[in-house]
């Protein structure tokens, strides 16, 4: 049996993932993670959610490297999982109404957090500068649902507000139009909700990034600093919550 460890940083795997936490909605793409050796912990529905979104792992849970994990509930199914985690619980209840749906939707990326100061939850905020991270505050509430990581330095956004703040801060922000990416329930649903890194190397994304408007323009950003997309699933891509790394491989 292969070892494996926690993932240190955030979204930023250095070895193949071995496990993700993602929504149990997503059987095509748990069944091929699956055949990737990568292990799924799906997330459950959260009636206090908005239902098309109730089991979004990034409206549920934040992992903020190592064993550490911020949740909405403590009965998360990665609680059960073969690495243990230690669990903060937040004081703040979900909502089905932003903000209270956005308590945890943060995207850590190295030392530096992407966030709305308002609408992110005390403890987060707290943890983030004890620990030293530095805070870019955004207008974005979903603002990790609007990112997709593709290194410490390089991100890929269909939000304005995240554009212009992380590209003061960040090496490279590649801006990417709206509208290309299912959402059942809303008009669209958001880059960083469709996918996540499963490999130092390699982006998983729900369905084929062919179906973007700016394929194009992704496919040669997330080439440009050697990494690949992989699609876990045909079809048009689909916001299902994110696919978030939890440890990998040693």
């Amino acid at each position: 049996m292969r070892q494996f460890k926690y993932i240190e940083k955030p979204n930023l795997p250095q070895n193949p993932v071995a496990a993700v936490a993602i929504s149990n909605t997503a059987g095509e793409s748990i069944k091929k993670l699956k055949e990737l050796n990568i292990k799924s912990y799906p997330i459950n529905v959260n009636d206090e959610l908005p239902k098309p979104v109730n089991t979004h792992a990034d409206l549920q849970l934040l992992h903020m490297g190592n064993n550490d994990i911020f949740c909405q509930n403590e009965h998360l199914c990665i609680g059960e999982s073969e690495q243990k985690f230690n669990i903060h619980k937040i004081a703040a209840s979900a909502g089905n109404k932003y903000p209270h749906d956005v308590r945890l939707n943060c995207a850590i990326i190295g030392n530096k957090i992407i966030c709305n100061e308002k609408t992110i939850c005390r403890e987060v905020l707290d943890y983030a500068y004890i620990n030293g991270y530095t805070v870019i505050n955004v207008n974005q509430g979903y603002s990790k649902c609007s990112i997709c990581i593709v290194n410490e330095n390089s991100i890929i956004t269909d939000d304005e507000s995240i554009f212009a703040a992380a590209g003061k801060i960040l090496n490279d922000v590649l801006y990417v139009s709206k509208g290309s990416i299912g959402l059942k329930g809303y008009n669209y649903g958001f880059i960083g909700g469709c996918c996540g890194k499963i490999d130092k190397d390699k982006i998983a994304f729900n369905g084929e990034i062919e179906s973007h408007k700016d394929c194009n323009a992704i496919l040669d950003f997330i080439s440009r600093y050697n990494n690949e997309c992989i699609e876990l699933c045909k079809g048009p891509l689909v916001d299902i919550g994110g696919i978030l790394p939890l440890y990998e491989y040693i």
